[in-house]
């Protein structure tokens, strides 16, 4: 699961900002800018094998709840780019919730 989050983060961060979205705006209940920073950045954190606090989980679930209930706000072109971002998300999530604990860097 790891890896696969792995390359998840690897092609979204070789992906261009869809030239579609303007910056700062707000689609659905989603900042575009910030939401891909902020679930790229915690995804990024567990990708390199560093814990989450429980916080940082629940503000990832949370980013992620909002991003999908805002995927279709987004134009056409630039849905694919956040719908990576969702994946990302859950990949993670799954990283953390991992039973085995081998993959499950909380705090």
């Amino acid at each position: 699961m790891l890896d696969d989050l792995r390359r998840e983060l690897e092609l979204h961060r070789s992906a261009a900002f869809p030239i579609d979205v303007e910056r700062g705006r707000v689609y659905g209940s989603a900042d575009a800018v910030l939401i891909d920073a902020d679930i790229y950045g915690w995804c990024s954190r567990l990708g390199s094998s560093e814990r989450l606090s429980e916080i940082d989980i629940q503000r990832l679930l949370e980013a992620m709840s909002s991003l999908i209930a805002s995927v279709f706000a987004f134009p056409w072109s630039a849905r694919p780019y956040f719908t990576r971002l969702v994946l990302i998300a859950s990949l993670a999530l799954a990283v953390v919730g991992d039973p085995d604990g081998e993959e499950s860097p909380v705090a």
